[in-house]
């Protein structure tokens, strides 16, 4: 299989190299024909490293020379920008979090994924936590009556803002809950203050979600006989590699983990709180 590696200055990149030139055994038969990235420093850190041979000058100059493209840029505008040349041509593609830093654009993405079949997968991380598998088995089995999340937050930034850090959040909360929010109310006294609070609702029940500083990833649910259940993790990278199995086993076997919309509903969402919060006003999941 030949992949190429576009927007290599996120590290994302180098946990994806690191794993497929230390796993032989596991990713033999993938070959990075090459890396992209408007970071020269980053590309040549990946050579240097040795897990990858040559950056390209343009982000689209693997079409017709790759089987399937990770996208991992740290800019979710670069995301749709990057991968849009290789879904138009069928061409199956890993995308990061976030998904798209702009609705209309991860609409687009998927439409045209959708028509000319490309498989796509991605997004965050964090829905592969072994901390909260058992939340997820839970809630499935029994009534929810609430629950909270919380996650780091980066907004003060150069990659989208808002958009840069958020997706985890969404992800870990929707696998745990469900994708069944109905509307959100968002509140963000200060963007460099580094704190952003959301009511997600749900038909029978909210969610709080809680971005802040602390580097860790915590949920719990709350359930009818007023038992809680809780998980937390404060390191996320054993998840990359759960992340390459799921993007060599789309393309190797023709599945994909999640449909189109599914991939696009954490954008709707987030869409929903940075509006929410700029609005102040409670904003309806379409």
């Amino acid at each position: 299989m030949k992949i190429a590696m576009l927007g290599v200055e996120n590290s994302h990149a180098d946990e994806f190299g690191k794993l497929i030139v230390e796993k032989p055994e596991k990713y033999g038969d993938i070959e990075v024909v090459g890396i992209y990235s408007e970071d020269e420093e980053a590309t040549k850190r990946l050579i240097d490293k040795g897990y990858a041979t040559c950056a390209a000058k343009t982000p689209d100059e693997f079409l017709g020379k790759v089987d399937a493209v990770i996208v991992v840029a740290r800019h979710g505008d670069n995301h749709y920008k990057y991968a849009m040349p290789y879904v138009k041509a069928g061409i199956p593609c890993f995308i990061d979090k976030p998904f798209c830093a702009n609705l209309d654009n991860a609409k687009e993405l998927a439409e045209t994924a959708k028509a000319s079949g490309a498989l796509l997968c991605g997004g965050s991380c964090v829905k592969f936590l072994d901390e909260i598998k058992h939340l997820t088995r839970l809630a499935n089995e029994k009534r929810v009556v609430g629950g909270m999340v919380a996650t780091p937050i980066n907004i003060d930034n150069p990659y989208g803002g808002f958009w840069f850090y958020t997706q985890h959040l969404v992800e870990m909360m929707t696998t745990i809950f469900g994708r069944k929010v109905k509307s959100v109310i968002a509140n963000c006294p200060d963007e460099k203050l580094r704190r952003v609070t959301v009511i997600f609702k749900y038909d029978d029940f909210d969610v709080c979600g809680i971005y802040s500083p602390s580097n860790k990833f915590y949920a719990n649910v709350m359930f009818e006989n007023s038992t809680l259940e809780q998980g937390y993790c404060d390191n996320v990278l054993y998840t990359f590699e759960r992340e390459l199995d799921m993007f060599v086993d789309m393309v190797k076997n023709g599945v994909m983990l999640e449909s189109y919309d599914e991939l696009v509903y954490p954008v709707k969402v987030l869409d929903a709180i940075h509006r929410s919060y700029i609005e102040k006003k409670e904003i309806v999941i379409e």
